[in-house]
Formats: C-alpha cells, structure tokens, sequence
C-alpha cells in the first residue's frame, strides 16, 4: 500500500515523489500527483509561497489496483475495449500515412463496439480498471467516444444524434495524426512552443474531415470546437459559451475527465473524485454549467461501492455520494467509521483500489 505525508518544503529534497495533486487558489492544477520533484522545482514552489506537500513515503504495493482480480463483466468489457483500442490504432494510420480518415470503419467502431462499451451496466467502473498508459492517443479517444455516450445518453440525446455524438468523441483528436510523432509521443512536458503545436490539432481534425461526403457538419464543428471554454479562454477560435455547438461542450467534458483520470508516461492519474471537485470549481467558466451540472450529478452515484484509499493510509468503501452540491462523498473505513469527506477536508481519496 502507497504510504503518504505530510512534509514541509523546507525538508523536501530531489527525488521525492507529489502524493497529491498541489492546486493554487483558483483550482488550477500546479503539480499532479506522481511528480517527481527536482531542484528547480523545490525551488520554485518555495518562491510560490507553498510551505508544505503531501508526498508518498514508500511503495510496497506498486500496481495495487493492476492486481485486484477483475469480476467476468469486467473482463469482458476489457477485451472489447481492446478489441477497440486496436482497431482505432489501425484506422489512425490511414490518417497519418494516407491523408485519409476511413469514415466508414470508424463509423462502424462508433455504431457497433463503442457503443456496446456505453450500454455496459458499470461503464464507469469499467473504465476506472482499465491500464491505459501505452498508446494513450488511442485510448483516450476511445475513451471521449465512450463518455460521449454515456453524458449524451444522460443529457437526453438518443438515435442518430447519440450516435454522430460518439462518433464525434472517437474523432476528436484524429488531427493529432499529422502531428508529429516525436512531440506526439515525447515522454516528458512539453515545451511552450511544441504545446503551441499540439494544440493545431482541433483546427488540423477539422481541414481532415471538412470534404468528406455525408459526414455530418455537426461532428466536424464538434472535433473544431471541443477545446473551446465557455469564458472564449479556449482555441483555436476562442469562442465563447453561445457560440460553441452542444457537442463539443459534450466532448470538453469528457476529454478533461479522461485526461485527468489517466495515467501518463510524465504523470500519474489523478482520482475521478478530484477531477469532480475540480470540474465543479471550474463549471461557471469554463465549462457549461448545465451539461457540467448533469454529469456531476450522475457520475458521482457510479462510484458507490468502490473500495478507496485515503490519504491517511487507510482503506474506506463508498458509501454515500454526499450532498447534491457536494462533490465528496461519504465514506466507510473497516472499523466501520463513516468519514464525511466533505466536512473532513484534511483527509482525501488518493486511489481507487477496486471499483
């Protein structure tokens, strides 16, 4: 079991390893958990003002929840995720090689694999399970098209909408297919200038799919526009909330929550219960509040059950999603002590163990 504490920045040294995420006071994210710390960054938290960190001390149980025996649902989700995961990596390559997006096998993933995916009793859960380090462009775009359904279906889209929805999701990053593979697959952050780069992919997704017959304009305006924010802080267009089509506010929501929740070759995935507080910090800016609203709300109930690990070093099952305008929930150690997280806010999720 991963061990944490607390330690002053005074007696943080290179080497050391972020328990926690480390936000500032408008809800940003400075540092994400599982980053290890070197000089120049010590250096600069100290001059930021942070006198403390929460920091993991010692591992001895690495892959934990790698290791927590998956129930036969879960198994079978794997392998059809899988399934489409290797799929969707083979239909990239006709766009990087080929300058061509083959609409139709993508289509078919939409219609028929990712949208077995959505219908899976637990999808949440499911996803949560899933190692998902290697080839992360192919997974997260599975995963946006999966969300994708599952928001859209709580929202109210059905039919042909929800299904140019997913299809849209599964889309929405293929302009990184002309980008790059050294800034595509660089293992640590990127520069300014590659960032600058990665983000001419919406705009580079967008010129790929334009001329393609029969494809809907709702699905190319949504791989455009999905990073667009509500205040006109996004791009490429910097649009505001009125302007910005339904599914790309669909989409934005459930790229943030995937990529957070995600584990990464420079960074270590943060909880779906952090990601939540954040999202609910940030809904009035940057977000749709009514999609945002929708989503916190029935997410939060999906993960009743889960066995956690606080950040104290003890186990705790799920047991209440709290309030309705709470993001933490209530939780139960095993000697059976209920922990309001909410009210008890020095105590955190770190880690799902078993959803």
């Amino acid at each position: 079991m991963r061990h944490y504490k607390q330690c002053s920045i005074k007696n943080v040294v290179p080497g050391m390893e972020t328990g926690q995420p480390l936000v500032d006071e408008n809800g940003k994210v400075i540092l994400h958990e599982g980053t290890v710390l070197n000089a120049n960054l010590i250096e600069r938290l100290d001059q930021w003002g942070v006198t403390e960190l929460v920091i993991h001390d010692g591992d001895d149980s690495v892959g934990l929840v790698d290791r927590v025996p998956l129930t036969k649902e879960q198994q079978q989700f794997v392998e059809n995720y899988q399934e489409t995961v290797k799929s969707l990596s083979q239909a990239f390559q006709s766009v990087r090689y080929l300058n061509t997006v083959p609409l139709e096998q993508m289509r078919e993933l939409a219609n028929d694999t990712v949208s077995k995916l959505v219908h899976s009793v637990g999808v949440m859960n499911h996803l949560q399970m899933v190692r998902r380090q290697d080839e992360y462009t192919f997974h997260h775009s599975v995963n946006v098209a999966v969300l994708c359904g599952v928001l859209g279906r709580w929202v109210g889209y059905q039919g042909q909408e929800l299904q140019d929805l997913i299809l849209a999701g599964l889309l929405h990053d293929v302009g990184k297919a002309k980008i790059s593979l050294e800034v595509l697959n660089k293992p640590e952050k990127l520069l300014e200038e590659e960032m600058q780069l990665m983000q001419t992919h919406a705009a580079l997704g967008y010129k790929l799919l334009r001329n393609i017959p029969d494809l809907p304009n709702e699905v190319m305006v949504g791989v455009l526009e999905h990073h667009e924010r509500m205040d006109g802080s996004g791009y490429p267009l910097k649009l505001d909330g009125g302007r910005i089509h339904p599914y790309a506010k669909i989409i934005a929501v459930a790229d943030v929550y995937d990529a957070m929740t995600s584990d990464r070759v420079y960074r270590s995935k943060v909880t779906p219960f952090f990601v939540l507080e954040m999202m609910a910090q940030k809904m009035f800016d940057e977000y749709d509040p009514s999609i945002c609203e929708v989503f916190l709300r029935n997410v939060r109930s999906c993960f009743i059950g889960n066995t956690v690990q606080l950040s104290d070093g003890r186990q705790a099952e799920v047991v209440s999603a709290g309030q309705p305008i709470f993001t933490r929930p209530v939780v139960r150690t095993k000697n059976d002590e209920f922990i309001d997280l909410e009210k008890n806010r020095e105590i955190m999720i770190v880690q799902v163990l078993k959803a």
